[in-house]
């Protein structure tokens, strides 16, 4: 994998990638917005064409807000979604970020195959309104209460239902598929993982990794980060994933707890 982490945006937007430069990375993950908020500002032009200028050269990705739910059971949370994502689609077009991560939602009272349909739905409407935007990547969940994608085959039948597959990708958190019980810290465990995510997803579709360490155990259905080799996956298959040659051009990003400093220190655990 390409070594990156999620960078803080602190002081301004465009101090996001100046910073990767400045620890020797050229993948990255960002917030073009609080990701706990439904409304947000916009970016001048002028901040717009600073980050264009500070990101060239770089591969960034972007994270949607955390409020984000299709399969919601309130209509009004599911409104607000709708317009959440697009403006998340416009911020990315504006600033030529190349993807978007989104985590697929809960399904509530709707039930599980429903809850696919709604998101898959959502996609097929919203995603083509935004000329140039970014690919949508879904992530896997560790599957807490009704969220959906704990299971691969779950993000396949979001892409699928969605019928703007092409607009549509996947990125991979290893504490959250830790959590969901997949068994990732023994190196013949990874291969399997690494076998199940081509069979099933596409090695092709996979366009981003968020590498953690885990707090709880495999199956926990929890999401607790941790520094890499002080928790319960461990160096040993976190390195050996990040290492696989069928993953050589995918970011790879730390989101372990701390600073941008501790979470470049943890990438170099990986190389």
């Amino acid at each position: 994998m390409i070594p990156g982490i999620h960078v803080s945006t602190a002081g301004g937007i465009h101090k996001a990638p100046l910073k990767l430069k400045e620890l020797g990375l050229t993948t990255g993950q960002i917030f073009t917005a609080n990701q706990r908020r439904w409304k947000n500002h916009e970016f001048s032009p002028e901040g717009i064409a600073k980050f264009r200028e500070a990101s060239q050269g770089l591969i960034i990705v972007s994270h949607a807000s955390y409020l984000i739910n299709f399969a919601s059971a309130n209509p009004e949370v599911v409104e607000k979604s709708h317009i959440a994502l697009v403006e998340e689609l416009e911020r990315c077009a504006a600033l030529g970020i190349p993807y978007l991560v989104m985590h697929p939602g809960a399904h509530q009272k709707a039930g599980l195959e429903n809850g696919i349909e709604m998101i898959a739905s959502s996609l097929k409407q919203l995603l083509p309104t935004v000329k140039d935007g970014p690919m949508l990547l879904l992530e896997n969940t560790a599957g807490a209460g009704t969220t959906i994608g704990c299971k691969l085959e779950e993000l396949s039948a979001i892409r699928q239902s969605s019928e703007v597959s092409q607009l549509v990708g996947y990125c991979i958190d290893t504490a959250h598929a830790h959590g969901a019980g997949y068994r990732i810290s023994e190196v013949k465990d990874v291969s399997t993982f690494i076998d199940d995510l081509g069979d099933i997803l596409g090695y092709d579709n996979i366009r981003a990794f968020h590498l953690n360490d885990s707090k709880v155990e495999c199956d926990s259905r929890r999401d607790r980060h941790e520094h890499f080799g002080i928790g319960k996956i461990g160096l040993d298959g976190l390195r050996y994933l990040f290492q696989d040659s069928v993953f050589a051009g995918t970011p790879g990003i730390a989101e372990t707890p701390g600073t941008d400093d501790e979470r470049a220190e943890d990438i170099g655990k990986l190389l």
